[in-house]
C-alpha cells in the first residue's frame, strides 16, 4: 500500500485531537462567552474536514477501492464505514443525542429560576423551536441523499458483476477456451475492475460532499458557535474514542492468539 493514504489518514488523526484540545481549551475558559472567537475555532475545524476531504478525493482517484475498506483502520472502525467514511446524517443523530442528554441531566436547573438555566439553554439544550425544525428539514434532506448514494452504490456493484464478473465464472467451457489462447479472459476483467474503480472514486467524492456539506450547513448555518463547538468536540471525541477501542481490541485479540 502505498505509504501515503496512510500518511493522510495519520495526519488527520493527529489534527482531529489538536482541534478537539483547542475547542475543549476554549469551552472551560472565560473566553467561550466570546462568539468571534468561537466562530473562529468553528470555521478553522471546518477547514480541516475541507482539506481532508479534498487530500481523499485526489487518492481516490488512485485507489477507489483502498479509500472504501482503508487497512490503516481498525476491523471495528470499517464496521462502522458508510461508502469510506461515516454517514452524513451521523452528525444529526449526535445532535439530537447530545441535546436529549443533557436536557435529561440539567433538568432540574432548567425548571429552576435563576442565572444556571440561562446559561445551559444557550448550548445544545437550548435549541429553539425554529432551530429543530430547520435541524429536521436537514435531516430529511439527507437521508433522501444517502439513500440516493446507496442506490447508485448497489447498481454500480451489480453492474461489475453482472458484466464481465458473472458470466466468465458461469462459462466455463468459455473460460477453457480463452485459458487455451493464454489469456484466460483476464484482460476483461482487468478493465472492469479498473472503471469499477475509478467509480468508487467518484463515489467517495460524492459522499464526502455530502458529509461535509451537512456537518457546515449545521455548525455554521444553524447553530450558535457556542453550540457549534459544543457538537464538534461529541464529534471529534466519537471518531477517536472508535478508533481507540478498535485498536485495544485488535490488540486483546492479538494477545489471545
Amino acid at each position: 500500500m502505498d505509504s501515503r493514504f496512510h500518511s493522510c489518514f495519520e495526519e488527520w488523526v493527529r489534527e482531529q485531537e489538536s482541534d478537539l484540545n483547542e475547542l475543549q481549551e476554549v469551552m472551560q475558559s472565560e473566553r467561550r462567552e466570546n462568539d468571534a472567537q468561537l466562530r473562529e475555532l468553528v470555521e478553522k475545524s471546518m477547514r480541516h474536514y475541507k482539506e481532508y476531504s479534498d487530500k481523499r478525493r485526489l487518492l481516490a482517484r488512485e485507489d477507489g477501492p483502498t479509500i472504501f475498506c482503508p487497512p490503516w483502520c481498525t476491523a471495528f472502525e470499517n464496521s462502522f464505514l458508510w461508502l469510506g467514511g461515516c454517514r452524513p446524517t451521523l452528525s444529526i443523530r449526535l445532535l439530537y443525542a447530545i441535546s436529549g442528554y443533557e436536557l435529561e441531566a440539567h433538568l432540574d436547573d432548567l425548571l429552576a429560576p435563576g442565572g444556571a438555566a440561562a446559561s445551559i439553554r444557550r448550548g445544545l439544550v437550548g435549541l429553539s423551536p425554529a432551530q429543530l425544525t430547520t435541524v429536521n428539514d436537514l435531516h430529511c434532506q439527507t437521508l433522501k441523499e444517502e439513500d440516493r448514494l446507496s442506490s447508485k452504490m448497489a447498481t454500480l456493484q451489480e453492474d461489475v458483476a453482472d458484466k464481465p464478473l458473472l458470466p466468465i465464472a458461469t462459462d466455463r467451457a468459455s473460460r477453457r477456451a480463452e485459458r487455451a489462447e493464454g489469456n484466460g479472459g483476464h484482460g476483461v476483467v482487468e478493465a472492469a475492475m479498473n472503471v469499477y474503480a475509478e467509480k468508487l472514486a467518484g463515489m467517495v467524492e460524492e459522499a464526502d460532499m455530502l458529509r461535509v456539506a451537512t456537518l457546515r450547513t449545521l455548525v455554521v448555518e444553524i447553530l450558535t458557535p457556542l453550540q457549534a463547538v459544543e457538537l464538534l468536540v461529541a464529534a471529534k471525541q466519537l471518531h477517536l474514542s472508535v478508533r481507540q477501542w478498535g485498536q485495544r481490541r485488535d490488540l486483546h485479540r492479538r494477545q489471545r492468539g
